[in-house]
Parts: C-alpha cells; sequence; structure tokens
C-alpha cells in the first residue's frame, strides 16, 4: 500500500453487481468461448462472468510480482479463439503487458482500473486515481 493515499473498501455485494455490469458490457463486444483469469484477483470476477456470459472453459494465468516486475508462473493451456482475459484491477498495466504476448488477440477486461493502467485495459467498470488503494473483500481481514 505504498504511496497509497485514499482507500476505497469494496463489498461482496458491489463486486458481484459491478461483475455483472462488465458481463453486459462484454456482450455487446463479441463472444468469448473462453476466459482466462489472472489469479489471484481475477479468480472472483472470472467465476461471476463465466456464469453470466455462459462460458464454461476457464483456465488460469498465474503471476509472481517482486519490484513491479511480473513473472508467469504457470502458463493457460488455452489455445481458443475469442478469449476473455479479466483480472480485479489494472494498477499500472505491468501484468497485461506481460500477458499479451502471448494472447494478443485477446480482449482484456477488469472491475476497476487506474489511470496508468487504464490503457491496457479493453472493457472495465470504474476508473479510480493512481493514488487509491482498493480493498477488495478477499484482502479485508474484518
Amino acid at each position: 500500500m505504498q504511496n497509497q493515499k485514499k482507500l476505497f473498501p469494496i463489498t461482496w455485494e458491489q463486486v458481484h453487481r459491478d461483475a455483472k455490469q462488465l458481463a453486459h458490457k462484454l456482450k455487446q463486444e463479441k463472444k468469448f468461448t473462453a476466459i482466462i483469469a489472472i489469479g489471484r484477483g481475477g479468480l472472483v470476477p472470472a467465476a461471476i462472468l463465466a456464469r453470466e456470459l455462459k462460458i464454461d472453459l476457464i483456465d488460469t494465468i498465474c503471476l509472481n510480482s517482486d519490484n513491479n516486475l511480473d513473472t508467469i508462473i504457470k502458463k493457460p493451456c488455452l489455445e481458443q479463439e475469442h478469449i476473455l482475459i479479466i483480472d480485479d484491477i489494472a494498477n499500472n498495466g505491468n501484468t497485461l503487458q506481460t500477458i499479451k504476448p502471448l494472447f494478443p488477440q485477446a480482449h482484456f477486461a477488469c472491475l476497476y482500473t487506474k489511470q496508468e493502467g487504464k490503457k491496457h485495459v479493453q472493457t472495465f467498470i470504474t476508473e479510480v486515481s493512481q493514488d487509491t488503494w482498493i480493498i477488495f473483500p478477499w484482502d479485508n481481514d474484518a
């Protein structure tokens, strides 16, 4: 939470509502045949989107982030067209930049984005300032 000034707690209800709204926007884009969830933050939104978009094929990509450098530790084994890649938030775009070469034709979406991450995402619901720290319900100890 370094250099972050504003806290923005998100409830489970809000995540669900925003994921359903994202699904509605994505239905306007094209028909997706598979979802790749970015672990760990993209797992919950991916489950909701899969249900809403009636997608049965779901895989994950897992990364380790150290010193603002993302290293892929598990690749998906999908070779489908019309792939939707989902994460909870695009902070600065590093994660999406790491994944993009593997799936250059995929559609990148997230629930929330910050200003620096916005240019790497095609569809999102809410933009927050770069100095905002979003507290997701799965990260909340309360």
